[in-house]
């Protein structure tokens, strides 16, 4: 090739490169940002994910959104998250920080909630954070309601540790999850480490590492850590089919099991169906010997299933 076709691409590649990057709208926050700021640069961070859907809200960008966090502390947020504009939004650590963004609700309600999905793919990608002594943590979806539905989310490289009723107040007192998914589909939950998520022994049932319920189907659970969890570590409810759970690995976690399906028929749920558990790594439950998958309630109870409701295969067991 000859020198100036040389340039020429590294021309081209430059112009590309550039235009990927214009084509990214970001938003910084710091623990000692201001939300009053313009919040386009390290220099002048925004202190809240409240604040940053504001701007995202005012400006209305239509490229792919990224909200870069700084190292350090974060003090009782709480966010219900609406803002979608068919594009990725990523919120991510900044790079080269020595230690995780830490979001510390010092015992408080739901860290982040997503809602208004239109049950369309809102991609909405978290990655490289720590969230502690929250009620919640994350909760995608919240009804069946085609309004909520969402989906193509992922969960990667994130620290839970104390989540639950004995961490955090909500209505009820105990919680539910960790991270509930409610109509949302088609997620990756990867590489996490999920510690102390707990709820006071008698309502222990009540909670999960990861709820995943009412027709949340196609999801992915892979590569996690669950170390205390006082209730079934993955659960899934009415018709949320087509659960991976694959490579994980379980220490004093589960209350009935590692992984299980329930369903209410009274509300007109349905069992849910096509859940794989494979190839992970069990011990003992967080109150004794446990057993690595569960259902509960009639396979038939909505006919004849299609596919058994949990296969269960490569469990190594510690």
């Amino acid at each position: 090739m000859s020198l100036r076709r040389t340039r020429w691409w590294v021309l081209l590649l430059l112009v590309a490169a550039s235009a990927v990057h214009a084509q990214t709208f970001r938003l910084y926050l710091a623990p000692d940002g201001d939300d009053a700021a313009a919040g386009t640069s390290a220099a002048t961070a925004l202190q809240t994910l409240a604040a940053a859907q504001r701007r995202l809200q005012a400006q209305s960008p239509r490229t792919e959104v990224e909200i870069v966090v700084a190292a350090g502390t974060y003090l009782r947020q709480s966010v219900r998250w609406t803002f979608r504009n068919g594009a990725p939004l990523r919120i991510v650590a900044a790079a080269g920080a020595r230690t995780m963004p830490h979001f510390d609700g010092r015992g408080g309600g739901t860290w982040f909630t997503l809602r208004g999905g239109g049950n369309q793919r809102t991609q909405l990608q978290v990655v490289g954070l720590e969230v502690s002594d929250y009620w919640m943590a994350m909760d995608l979806g919240g009804s069946n309601a085609a309004a909520d539905g969402n989906a193509g989310n992922s969960i990667r490289g994130m620290r839970f540790t104390r989540i639950g009723g004995l961490h955090g107040q909500g209505d009820p007192a105990y919680s539910y999850a960790a991270i509930r998914l409610q109509n949302s589909r088609d997620n990756v939950i990867a590489d996490n480490q999920f510690s102390a998520i707990e709820n006071s022994k008698d309502t222990s049932g009540y909670l999960h590492a990861l709820y995943l319920a009412r027709h949340s189907t196609g999801n992915t659970v892979e590569g996690n850590s669950f170390t205390d969890v006082n209730g079934d570590v993955v659960r899934t409810r009415d018709a949320s089919d087509a659960t991976l759970v694959r490579g994980n690995r379980f220490v004093r976690a589960g209350k009935y099991a590692a992984f299980s399906d329930w369903f209410d028929p009274q509300q007109g749920e349905c069992p849910s169906q096509g859940g794989r558990f494979v190839d992970n790594t069990v011990g003992a439950g967080y109150y004794g010997a446990i057993p690595a998958t569960a259902t509960t309630g009639a396979d038939d109870a909505c006919g004849a299933l299609g596919t058994p409701r949990i296969v269960e295969r490569g469990t190594v067991r510690e």
